[in-house]
This record gives C-alpha cells, structure tokens and sequence, in this order.
C-alpha cells in the first residue's frame, strides 16, 4: 500500500508540476506582448544649421515647447512637417519656442548667420521609433501627406446636416485620419479657421457615401475656405470582408490550407482555432498521468 500511495503522488506531482509550467509560458508570453505595444514613441533629430535669423511661420504654429526633444516630438505629430526650428527661451530650464512650417522644405538661403551667437536650431525630420507618427492615423501611413483633390469654396455640409458627421480637426492630416478611421467614408472636406491654411485648426466634414460633386462648390472670390480629401485607405466593402471571414474559417477548420502546418503547430503546443482545444502539452501530460493511473490499478488488482 505504500508503493501505491508513493505512485499516486508520483502522478499527481508531475501532473500539477507540467499544467503550472504551460500556465507560467503562456501568461509570459501575454506580458511581452502587453510590454511592448505600450511602448512610447521616441525621436531623434540631426541638426541642419545654427541660424540667426529665419522667417517666423505663422503664429498658428509656433508653439511654447518645454525642450528640443518635445519640439521634435510636436514636428512628428503635425504632419507634414520635414523640419523645424527651436528658438531657446530660459537657458536653465531649456524651455523655449518650436518652429513649424508644414508643407514647405528648409531653404538655407533665407537664413542668416551673420553673428557672434546663432540661436535659432534647424532641425532635420524627426526620426521616431516605438510608436506611430501620428496617433489617429492607424496602419494608413497616407494621411500624413494629405493632398487636396480640390480648394474650393461654398460646398454644402453632409447630407445630415453635420448631426454626426462634423468634426473639430487640427489640420488636414488630422481630417484625413478621421475619414480612415470612421465606419464608412467616401471623402472628406477640412474647412480652416480664419486661415486659408489648410495645416491650420478647423472642421472637418466626412462623407460617408457618394463621390466629390465640383458643381456644388461654389466660385471663390478670394483664397479658397475648404480643401477636399479622397479616403486614401478605404475600409473593404462589406461582402469583401465577409469572404476574407469565410476563407479564415476553412483554413481554420482544416477544409483548405496547409494541414501540415496545423499539425506541426499543434505538436509544438500552439493553441487551435476551436475555443474547446487544448495545447499539446496538456494533452501529453494528461496522457501520462492516465497511464500512471492505470499502472497503480493494476498493482493494486
């Protein structure tokens, strides 16, 4: 009897010891991926030139910044932006005054550099890592680079009258974003505020269906109020999903696609697409145990 009391522990012991050893990979493996997808952006900039003098961009976009890495880090987040410049303010603290000119290239011959002291820092594009250029942009890297199908003036609101279509936007990279990332978008129009800019704050009116109609605009008088946007990265019609869906499935059931694959994936202990699978590991482990089990009966009997 205390042969089969020492074989009973035996099995359950090795049991316990391989279902908390599977439990601890998996639950590693769940921390990394959390780790890194939370990871903040980080930037980097090559200095272009010391300045004395440059041409200050509208005061819409020189900002209060609170170092040169933050200035950057703004130059990222408001596309298009291929440089700036950061004006120091309190030498102690390293605070000053970003310079951003979206949509234009630096041009050394504006610049002056006749004195004792070049101030003004010309930065490069900010070079970023660990995170996305722009937070609303997604996987649609286009819309950091908007480009205007049409300026126009006078053309009408969404046909809701801006209930759930308008928006307040930051420019028309920002507009642009939100066309992407809305449920359906044909096109967008980003009105500016008090600026013929279209890189300045304003609204931004998104299409859900339908195509840009130049006869609804009307003739501008002055410089153009609105910039129209054609969704660069449309989301799949809904029958192009629902096939995508459909072929995943079969792959997944193992009516098409490689088997092989499938079952060296699941003698490696990956989980299986059936919510009622089990990892190899634990199927190997179970096996044994009731292989054990069976050895003690019969030693028993």
């Amino acid at each position: 009897m205390k042969i089969t009391a020492f074989w009973v522990s035996v099995t359950l012991s090795a049991s316990r010891a391989l279902a908390n050893s599977t439990e601890s990979k998996a639950t590693s493996a769940v921390t990394a991926t959390v780790t890194t997808s939370s990871a903040a952006s980080t930037c980097t900039a090559s200095l272009i030139t010391s300045l004395c003098s440059y041409p200050e961009p509208d005061s819409r976009f020189a900002v209060a910044i609170e170092s040169r890495a933050s200035c950057w880090d703004y130059c990222n987040a408001h596309p298009p932006c291929s440089f700036e410049i950061f004006v120091p303010g309190n030498p102690t603290l390293g605070t000053g005054t970003c310079w951003l000119y979206p949509g234009e290239t630096f041009n050394a011959t504006e610049g002056g550099s006749d004195c004792s002291n070049p101030y003004l820092s010309v930065y490069d594009q900010p070079v970023c890592s660990g995170g996305s250029a722009t937070t609303t942009t997604g996987a649609c890297t286009a819309t950091a680079t908007p480009s205007a199908i049409a300026s126009v003036c006078g053309y009408p609101t969404p046909e809701n009258n801006c209930n759930d279509d308008c928006y307040a936007s930051t420019g028309a990279s920002n507009c642009l974003s939100l066309c992407v990332e809305a449920d359906s978008c044909s096109y967008a129009v980003f009105n500016p505020h008090d600026s013929s800019s279209q890189y300045a704050s304003g609204s931004c009116w998104v299409y859900s269906s339908g195509k840009y109609n130049a006869d609804s605009a009307s003739t501008c008088s002055g410089d153009p109020e609105q910039f129209v946007y054609k969704n660069p990265c449309p989301k799949p019609s809904s029958s192009t999903s629902s096939l995508t869906l459909a072929q995943g499935r079969s792959v997944a059931t193992g009516t098409a696609g490689n088997s092989t694959g499938s079952a060296a994936s699941a003698a490696m202990g990956s989980p299986t697409s059936s919510p009622n699978s089990a990892p190899a590991g634990l199927s190997i482990s179970s096996a044994w145990a009731m292989g054990m089990a069976s050895l003690v009966w019969h030693a028993l009997y």
